[in-house]
């Protein structure tokens, strides 16, 4: 590397940067590397690159290097996986890895790892996971204390009324126990909407669709709403917390369907395809600018549906212009690469 220009490139890249020979044995390594590996003052020259690896990972990594030997390209490393680094204290962290094939000394063919430390990014990760974590388990507490507590209480309080009203002979006085009866029905029956929302007891006891379509039925019911829902295979989906992420990534969508869209159709799909929870909530609505919405401080729920899908590895799109209606698409593994929504 005699160029000053790429040297300088090489030496000051705030990304570690290995070049490694085809027998996996690293020729150069810049500053950024050797400080994040902890070799900053024997160097990195010489070392086979599987000392970088845990150990239990480096047979397997043997493979893949060679594998790689066979067909480079440009390309991110272990995709879809959590990949760990090996300092020289003895501690893992978490890493990014993309490979690219450059021609070395005298026609050797080398490869440049180019190595990303995650540690900051995976620690966000975990707490903004631990926070959903703990408004799940807070909605979950606060859903059986409105169902089997406040609910059960309106209950006892209409038998009791009914039955008092049945004892007053006045009947001016017996309309109004029955005004008031007809107010506390009512009053239990949003009691039991609400822990529903919260936390649908179908999710757990029935499964997905069941949820979705009760979810679904609820919607209809309440308002003036037309709602095409397609599901398949999603009886695949054994998981709980995939599954509960789905349903809030949907019951999210549909929400702001009903509050701000003014649609009278919303077209919803969910599946299971191959290995991933694919789905897609699509209204006719008036739509709205993704971009400044976002940055105004809006669309914080739609801030919340991306944060559970990357809980899980997974991603959600929004695409949306003024006049245009919305659509929100998104994709979960359905094998967890990522802790999920309850550890």
């Amino acid at each position: 590397m005699t160029d000053p220009r790429y040297k300088a490139i090489f030496d000051r890249s705030p990304d570690g940067i290995l070049l490694v020979d085809g027998d996996g044995v690293i020729q150069q390594a810049n500053a950024r590397a050797l400080e994040m590996f902890g070799y900053a003052e024997a160097g990195l020259a010489g070392v086979r690159v599987e000392a970088l690896i845990p150990r239990e990972a480096r047979a397997a990594h043997v493979g893949q290097r060679e594998n790689y030997q066979r067909g480079p390209a440009v390309r991110p490393m272990g995709i879809g996986l959590e990949l760990r680094a090996l300092g020289a204290d003895g501690l893992e962290f978490p890493v990014e890895v993309s490979l690219a094939p450059v021609e070395g000394e005298g026609g050797a063919r080398w490869t440049v790892a180019t190595v990303r430390d995650v540690s900051a990014r995976r620690r966000l990760q975990d707490f903004s996971a631990g926070a959903l974590r703990a408004s799940e388990d807070e909605r979950a507490r606060i859903a059986r204390e409105l169902h089997d507590d406040t609910a059960q209480r309106l209950a006892t309080v209409l038998v009791r009324l009914r039955l008092l009203a049945d004892k007053v002979a006045d009947p001016d006085a017996r309309a109004a126990c029955a005004e008031i009866r007809d107010a506390i029905a009512d009053t239990a029956e949003g009691v039991r909407r609400i822990a529903r929302g919260l936390r649908p007891p179908e999710l757990q006891d029935a499964g997905l669709g069941s949820a979705l379509r009760s979810h679904v039925r609820r919607l209809e019911e309440d308002g003036p709403l037309d709602i095409d829902l397609e599901l398949t295979a999603v009886d695949r989906i054994q998981d709980l917390d995939t599954a509960l992420i789905t349903y809030r990534i949907v019951q999210e969508s549909l929400s702001n369907v009903v509050r701000h869209s003014r649609s009278p159709r919303v077209r919803v799909r969910v599946g299971v395809h191959e290995q991933e929870v694919q789905g897609v909530v699509q209204d006719e609505g008036v739509g709205f600018r993704t971009e400044h919405d976002l940055v105004h401080g809006r669309g914080l729920g739609l801030i919340g549906m991306q944060e559970r899908a990357t809980m899980l590895g997974g991603r959600v799109w929004v695409e949306s212009c003024p006049g245009e209606g919305t659509t929100v698409r998104f994709r979960l593994p359905l094998e967890r690469a990522r802790v999920g929504a309850h550890g």
